[in-house]
């Protein structure tokens, strides 16, 4: 029988070298370390593709937990050669790992490159595929004589309003040359290409439409995307004498009237109703044209209008337009106003602590005659809670700050049960060896089906370990918040103290930062690019290096955290300088950059109380993580046996 994938009959399966060596027999059982050792070894010999050193250490590591590890990644790389045994036994012997799905990813890529869409079916998991790899797999089906139900889902690939991966070019290529894109499916994908602003996309559309009908509603909808007061010309969406009444056409209307209401609300207002005697629009239609309305009326010199607008509608507006109508009386320092929309509020929204606080703060605010005992029995409430609020209103009453502490706590039965998991032994011996992206996969496959208590379990086993960031994200996971000894431990508090010494910025202040920017996971990189335990930018670490004349070799050094460290704190040093020493302003300035900070400042004219100007900084991001600092900042604090308060006297006089 002609051996498959091309490979020569007398090859030996990476499988059968394998399973050779795991089993010889050695003088004896290596030691914890010197597995540990061989493991590193092995990835050496593997980088060097040194054969005959890799079968020595697979048959010398023993039952070391990440031998699997040296398994995957000496296979992985030679999957075009490889016998499906192989590939079997490794899904087989590590279905309890996230390397299986790593490994079946790999070989479906192989199998794919290779168009054997046989074995493909076989080894396919629509739980892990990627969009390439569902296209490739109705492709297969196609072949495999199950063509109407494979069409039928690529053809919901299809109908996206983006541009799906040059991976599916040839299941796309096989609908259309089938004839299988009709018009009106051509219209939903040319919709929603329109609505998601991809103009390129929606031009190639165009060919699918070969009706008068169609070409007419295309170039409407094209109108209104450009020039958003079309939305007014009734005529576009009238074919024959008759209202065009779909799903689709709902949404160009709705597109156009929410553009429209940013420039001109008034007239979207007008067309609004007028459209809503002729269309059946959904209720989360409503709500979206009604808040961009009320937001338009307002920012465009008709506040009245736009209150009396949101009051008449309060049942169908979401109730975040409420709490944006509420800071905007923050904002204006309308004190009575505020208090009003907050009795607007529904009670799951007005029973926060944030709302809580306010209506506390603005009748003290708005010195409201007999108001003071009800306000000092809201901050009493509000100052038994662990949060920047509860912090705030301890700051009014003079009081300490409640930690509300509550200990985590497990069996030590449960412990051990967890502690016997493959994939947790794995995770533990990852990060020993520095690998955090791959014990993070490894954890979370691992308890991805926990329950509070093993979550709860799992984050006391890794605070053993000293993996700050596991335990962390295992309270989160078990949505138990009140073992601040877990969720805010004292990390690489030497670096801290240190930076804290040479900079004179507060060391709970610097943990703070910290623990708010990367929950202490020193290897973490942001979307934007920031790295490391400060969140820190490679452009900006290495202007600051260069200021402070601290060496840097490039941005791989801000995974270290003794560098990372000293960076993030001298650049909050900066900011604190570049903004009087005010701690408000400059942890806005560390999130969004000073030149935000500027203009914010700029907008509010000095005139904001400082809880005030937090609670209307524009950026919601930006908002919550000041509060979320200047909160973990007072838990530091607790920790290290600290007096210091959340803010300064001149913090609290000053408006902003």
């Amino acid at each position: 029988m002609e051996p498959r994938l091309g490979i020569k009959a007398c090859t030996v399966s990476v499988a059968v070298l394998i399973t050779l060596f795991s089993h010889l027999t050695f003088a004896k059982t290596p030691s914890l370390d010197e597995q540990r050792a061989l493991y590193r070894e092995g990835k050496i010999a593997i980088a060097k593709n040194d054969r005959g050193n890799v079968q020595r250490i697979l048959g010398a590591i023993g039952d070391y937990p990440l031998k699997p590890y040296l398994e995957y990644l000496w296979l992985s790389d030679r999957l075009r050669g490889a016998n499906y045994g192989d590939v079997d036994d490794f899904l087989t012997r590590n279905g309890d790992s996230s390397l299986a799905n790593r490994m079946r990813y790999r070989w479906l890529e192989t199998l794919r490159a290779r168009d054997r869409w046989q074995d493909y079916l076989k080894y396919y998991d629509p739980r892990t595929a990627t969009t390439e790899q569902q296209c490739y797999y109705q492709l297969a089906r196609m072949r495999h004589g199950e063509r109407d139900a494979a069409s039928a889902a690529a053809i919901k690939l299809w109908t996206v309003g983006k541009s799906q991966p040059k991976g599916c070019d040839r299941l796309f290529d096989q609908l259309i040359a089938n004839h299988q894109i009709t018009e009106d499916i051509a219209w939903q994908r040319y919709t929603a290409a329109v609505l998601n602003h991809q103009y390129q996309l929606a031009r190639y559309l165009q060919r699918f439409f070969t009706s008068a009908k169609y070409q007419r509603l295309a170039a409407s909808f094209y109108q209104v995307d450009s020039d958003h007061a079309k939305v007014g010309d009734y005529q576009l969406f009238i074919h024959q004498g008759k209202s065009l009444d779909d799903a689709e056409i709902h949404s160009i209307i709705i597109h156009g009237l929410t553009h429209l209401a940013r420039e001109d609300a008034t007239t979207a207002l007008k067309h609004w109703n007028r459209y809503q005697q002729i269309h059946p629009f959904t209720a989360e239609q409503k709500t979206q044209v009604i808040g961009e309305l009320a937001k338009g009326l307002y920012q465009q010199a008709h506040p009245e209008v736009a209150d009396q607008y949101l009051i008449e509608n309060v049942e169908l507006i979401d109730p975040s337009l409420l709490e944006w109508r509420a800071r905007e009386a923050i904002r204006q320092t309308d004190w009575q106003q505020l208090l009003a929309w907050i009795g607007y509020m529904p009670a799951s929204l007005s029973e926060q602590d944030r709302w809580l606080y306010w209506r506390a703060r603005g009748s003290e605010l708005s010195r409201a005659k007999g108001a003071k005992p009800s306000i000092k029995s809201a901050y009493q409430v509000l100052s038994r809670t662990r949060s920047f609020y509860g912090f705030m209103a301890s700051e009014w009453l003079g009081t300490d700050y409640a930690m509300a502490f509550r200990q985590a706590s497990v069996t030590q039965a449960q412990i051990d049960e967890l502690q016997r998991l493959p994939g947790l032994r794995r995770t533990r011996e990852l990060i020993y060896q520095e690998d955090y992206l791959s014990a993070r996969r490894e954890w979370y496959y691992t308890n991805r089906h926990f329950n509070e208590q093993q979550w709860i379990g799992a984050a006391l086993i890794a605070s053993q370990w000293q993996w700050h960031n596991g335990a962390i994200t295992s309270l989160i996971n078990a949505g138990f918040w009140d073992d601040i000894n877990l969720r805010f431990p004292i990390a690489f508090k030497q670096a801290f103290d240190k930076q804290a010494r040479e900079t004179g910025v507060p060391v709970h202040l610097l943990f703070a930062v910290a623990r708010q920017e990367s929950a202490l996971a020193q290897d973490v990189v942001s979307p934007a690019g920031a790295r490391g335990l400060m969140q820190l930018m490679p452009a900006t670490a290495e202007q600051t290096a260069r200021k402070n004349h601290i060496h840097y070799r490039g941005s791989n050094d801000l995974f270290e955290p003794e560098i990372n460290i000293t960076l993030g704190s001298r650049y909050y040093r900066e900011m604190l300088a570049r903004f009087g020493n005010n701690r408000i302003l400059a942890t806005a300035a560390y999130n969004a950059g000073p030149s935000r900070v500027d203009r914010w400042l700029q907008d509010s004219e000095g005139k904001l109380p400082f809880d005030a100007w937090i609670e209307t900084i524009p950026f919601r991001e930006t908002r919550g993580y000041v509060q979320n600092v200047l909160a973990f900042s007072m838990i530091y604090a607790h920790h290290l046996e600290s007096k210091e308060r959340i803010l300064t006297k001149q913090e609290k006089q000053r408006s902003l």
